[in-house]
């Protein structure tokens, strides 16, 4: 196996210290992120706040990794459901094609249609802010595009020599699909689910910085820099600390895909 390179174990080393820090420490740790101070305000780094105070005198880094959590949770877990509600489909789609392809390509292409951010905030005005809400969101115009993945990976394995083998000697068609067609198109798909949590977590940003994604009592990096815009000139640490958190965590996540996308190609399939 080729040595990564030390971008790649950068983005791996950042991602891994972003999981156990703002996942798994506040099971051991609780974070404080709204007890506020005045003499804490607008202050720089110290020994009980490492990256100093913002507007209201809170911990700036415990709301960053709480924030992580947050973001971690809405990316990982809408991207999951999405995948899991496409790839079927998509499936299904590409390998009995037909009426079912009909069908389900013109769900897919409806959804399409409208530009998945302005769906999103078109859903997320729509829905109100909340987690759920915001993961409604993503899910919906995410999930047309893990479809149309799988069904053009599928109607290309599906042509394969393997496949039509199992097909002559009868063996059933659920076997097929997820014997010799899901592990050949699972890559790729996997691959562009990692470069869409990243994608995911832009749009959670995006949406709590225009104060319809998570609600104000749950930090989040979006709402972070909302708030930490009307100080910039005063301290641009509360901008800058949240945004440096969302562009090492997307851009780790985009060179992991990118990564697993190329060995796996190097590799080969069935």
């Amino acid at each position: 196996m080729r040595r990564l390179k030390v971008v790649d174990s950068l983005s791996l080393t950042w991602l891994g210290v972003l999981f156990l820090a703002a996942v798994i420490l506040p099971l051991v740790i609780a974070f404080d992120t709204e007890t506020m101070s005045s003499a804490q305000r607008l202050a720089g780094p110290s020994a009980d706040y490492w990256l100093g105070g913002d507007n209201y005198g809170r911990d700036l880094l415990a709301r960053a990794l709480a924030g992580a959590r947050v973001s971690l949770g809405i990316g990982f877990g809408s991207v999951a459901i999405a995948a899991l509600i496409g790839v079927p489909l998509g499936m299904l789609a590409g390998y009995l094609r037909g009426a079912v392809d009909a069908v389900i390509s013109f769900v897919v292409d409806v959804v399409l249609a409208f530009p998945g951010l302005v769906l999103a905030l078109a859903l997320a005005s729509f829905l109100g802010a909340s987690i759920q809400n915001v993961m409604i969101a993503i899910i919906v115009p995410m999930t047309p595009v893990f479809a149309r993945l799988a069904k053009a990976q599928t109607m290309a394995v599906s042509g394969r020599e393997y496949v039509e083998a199992s097909q002559v000697i009868g063996t059933p068609t659920r076997s097929i699909v997820w014997r010799d067609v899901l592990p050949n198109i699972l890559p790729p798909i996997l691959a562009y689910a990692m470069v869409n949590v990243g994608t995911a977590i832009l749009i959670e940003g995006g949406l709590s910085f225009l104060g319809m994604g998570v609600p104000p009592d749950q930090p989040s990096w979006g709402s972070m820099i909302n708030q930490g815009r009307v100080f910039i000139s005063e301290d641009p640490r509360l901008v800058a600390v949240p945004s440096v958190f969302m562009l090492l965590t997307i851009l780790g996540l985009n060179l992991l895909g990118d990564r697993f996308l190329s060995g796996n190609d190097k590799a080969g399939v069935r």
